[in-house]
């Protein structure tokens, strides 16, 4: 950052522009009343020439001649004219020229006199005139005196005109000297000012200026040591005693850190071994899991062939008309193997989801990308949720583009172009979305499954594959949570319809792996949409989901 005007610089500069403003308006007065006191001493001098000269006449000395010049032993720089009473009174002087300051002598003579007669003021001799002024030559001073005898009779009027050459040297040389002496008082001024701030202010502001440079570069033992007896000292104690707190807080803050690195080392080794751990549990889910769908698939197996071969007694005892009894039993046999199918199908199910969990915890499960036709997928899809759908009498609807076909048309969208995807995968999602569907449907409910062409505003074209249904609905506030692991909806049919918890839990994280969307549009009393948006080609450049993003988060906010 560009530094500016430094503080030594700014007061110097601010006091010597006031000191110089102080002592001008300080000089003006005496700048002007030079001119005037040496004009008063002029003019003075000039009178006293004239009432010499006007002793002269009286005293018989001088011969009165009208407008006599008389030149002096002074040179040609005075000259004095005598006039008679006559000469003086009668004579038109010209307004030009020298005979101007006779003209206005006259006049203010002449004002004069008769304010004496009015005044009765008996002392002739105070009658004069003076004037300075500005010549070619120089400067000039005129005086003009009545001569009057002891009983107040004009005897004649002396005028002199002094030109004096050094008055005008003599103001100029005076000036200079005041000018001098102001501007060596303010040199002065400034120097004295600028040794005083040097000395009293900028010393102690420089002294914490450096100490804090040295806080700055982290010596946090040093202290300020100043000496003043006024607020500088105030702020350096002050300035010491945050120095004080700041250290004792890094000291507390560095014991913080410590113990904070410990517990970080044993947070990481519990992190190890919850790792460990949740790596052994995931493998041995997995291994359980497999190892538990060998003898499962054995026993859905033989209550198969048992539910066949009561399926086949009962048919032949009607036919051979045998006693009701054994038809009864007969039809609880084959009930019991209903059941023990049913929840062999149902516990193969979770078998199943476990599994498949297991392993996207363990980063095992691979992506195969291949074209795949989603109007077949999507017939596929309904024919194999039939059965489910029949045993509670909802109604399957199946929309592919543009046009609504009834389950069982089997005529696949047009306009759905192929996509290139894992098929498998996102048979999975579908599946899990339809079998929600029809679990929380009520009798004689309707599910629908649609899949339409979308184009973005990019120009990219996406393909969407809905599941509608007219089940209870979901609020709001759960729109988050349906995807989470082992997470079920609060609720009596809920909770009646049992799982694991785990059919969307995996359809979210197929869906990244896929690049896939979810979506969920649910009011409740009036059902649910499920859909999932499908890119008609994956970005090789987005890579794929790492095992902790697919792993469910930990919220910290509390």
């Amino acid at each position: 950052m560009a530094r500016g005007i430094s503080l030594a610089n700014k007061c110097l500069l601010l006091f010597g522009l006031a000191v110089v403003v102080i002592v001008a308006a300080a000089l003006v007065v005496p700048w002007v009343r030079m001119r005037v006191v040496v004009d008063d001493a002029q003019r003075e001098a000039s009178r006293q020439l004239a009432r010499a000269w006007g002793e002269e006449l009286l005293n018989g000395n001088a011969r009165l001649e009208d407008g006599q010049r008389v030149t002096t032993m002074l040179g040609s720089e005075v000259t004095i004219t005598l006039y008679d009473t006559r000469g003086w009174m009668d004579a038109p002087f010209d307004a030009t020229n020298d005979k101007r300051f006779e003209a206005a002598a006259r006049r203010s003579l002449q004002e004069r006199d008769a304010k004496r007669k009015t005044n009765d003021a008996t002392r002739a001799a105070e009658l004069e005139h003076a004037e300075a002024l500005w010549t070619e030559h120089g400067r000039r001073y005129s005086v003009a005196r009545e001569v009057r005898d002891d009983t107040g009779a004009l005897r004649g009027v002396v005028v002199v005109h002094r030109a004096s050459a050094g008055a005008s040297g003599q103001v100029f040389t005076d000036r200079l000297l005041l000018v001098g002496a102001g501007l060596g008082a303010s040199l002065f001024a400034i120097a004295v000012f600028y040794l005083i701030t040097k000395r009293i202010i900028l010393g102690p502001v420089r002294k914490l200026r450096d100490t804090a440079d040295l806080v700055r570069a982290g010596d946090t033992a040093v202290r300020s040591q100043i000496a003043t007896g006024d607020e500088f000292e105030q702020l350096s104690d002050t300035f010491n005693a945050m120095l004080t707190v700041l250290t004792e807080q890094q000291n507390q803050l560095r014991a913080i850190n410590a113990s904070l690195d410990l517990k970080l080392t044993e947070m990481a080794e519990a992190n190890i071994a919850l790792y460990e751990a949740a790596k052994m549990k995931g493998e041995f889910v997995a291994s359980v899991s497999h190892e538990l769908r060998t003898p499962l698939n054995s026993i859905i197996g033989f209550a198969e062939i048992l539910r066949d071969i009561a399926e086949s007694d009962i048919e032949s005892a009607e036919q051979d008309d045998v006693d009701a009894t054994i038809v009864t039993k007969l039809t609880k046999r084959k009930r019991y193997t209903d059941h023990i199918v049913s929840a062999g199908r149902s516990l193969l199910e979770m078998i199943n989801e476990l599994l498949m969990m297991a392993k996207l915890d363990a980063g095992r499960m691979e992506l195969h990308v291949a074209p795949m036709n989603v109007a077949e997928t999507c017939e596929g899809l309904v024919a194999l949720i039939r059965p489910l759908a029949e045993k509670k009498r909802i109604e399957l609807r199946v929309q592919l583009g543009s046009g609504t076909l009834p389950a069982h048309a089997g005529k696949p969208g047009a306009d759905l172009p192929l996509v290139n995807t894992d098929a498998q995968k996102l048979q999975q999602i579908v599946f899990n979305f339809l079998s929600n569907a029809v679990k929380f449907t009520p009798e004689r409910g309707d599910v629908s499954l649609r899949a339409e062409r979308l184009v973005a505003g990019d120009g990219k074209v996406r393909v969407r594959i809905s599941v509608l249904d007219s089940g209870p609905g979901i609020p709001e506030d759960q729109h988050a949570t349906v995807f989470e692991r082992f997470r079920q909806l609060e609720g009596g049919h809920t909770r009646q319809a049992g799982g694991t918890g785990l059919g969307l839990a995996i359809a979210k994280q197929f869906a990244e792996m896929i690049q896939a969307e979810l979506q969920l549009v649910s009011e409740v009393g009036r059902g649910s949409m499920f859909s999932v948006i499908v890119p008609l080609e994956l970005d090789p450049n987005k890579p794929p989901p790492t095992l902790d993003a697919l792993l469910p988060t930990i919220d910290r906010s509390t």
